[in-house]
């Protein structure tokens, strides 16, 4: 019988978990993919979505699994922590670099907190005129999840909300 991983496991509640969202009419999913790399037997899943209502800024969250991971978990090695990867992104427009950058980093530090590492890098269309920006804000969790992080992922799916609503505020101002 196919014992499911921890990957398997954090995969089904979180995707259960947005599509449930989608179903209550407060996101909008606008693409999903689920990989698995042959070369490096590692995997991913990921979700992208925006707000329902005034959605301008888009979220997205991405699991993975190394191969490092999966023998761990198999092997039951106790020298290696199993787990999985956890790294949410969002991409939002942004009109002046230094003032919008500095505003998101600050609001999505405080919603997170100090735990996760965030990076921020700025995008544009060369040629492209007017000028359009994007900001892409990605937060990297440092510790890897496992079942015992399952009850937190409803949470975990509330401040993201928050962040793509507290995003959309932002721009719409």
């Amino acid at each position: 019988m196919f014992d499911p991983t921890i990957f398997d496991n954090l995969k089904v509640v979180l995707e259960g978990a947005v599509y449930d969202m989608d179903l209550n009419d407060s996101v909008v999913i606008m693409g999903r993919t689920d990989r698995i790399e042959l070369s490096s037997m590692s995997r991913s899943f990921s979700m992208t979505m925006a707000r329902k209502e005034d959605g301008v800024a888009e979220g997205s969250f991405m699991l993975t699994a190394s191969v490092a991971d999966l023998a761990a978990e198999l092997l039951a090695d106790s020298k290696q922590q199993p787990g999985c990867s956890l790294e949410l992104s969002f991409v939002f427009p942004i009109t002046d670099i230094e003032r919008d950058c500095s505003e998101s980093v600050s609001m999505i530090g405080e919603i997170w907190g100090a735990g996760p590492q965030l990076s921020q890098c700025i995008m544009m269309e060369y040629g492209e005129q007017p000028r359009r920006m994007k900001s892409k804000l990605d937060v990297k969790f440092v510790k890897k999840l496992d079942e015992r992080h399952i009850d937190d992922i409803p949470s975990l799916l509330e401040h993201f909300h928050l962040c793509l609503e507290r995003l959309d505020e932002r721009i719409i101002e």
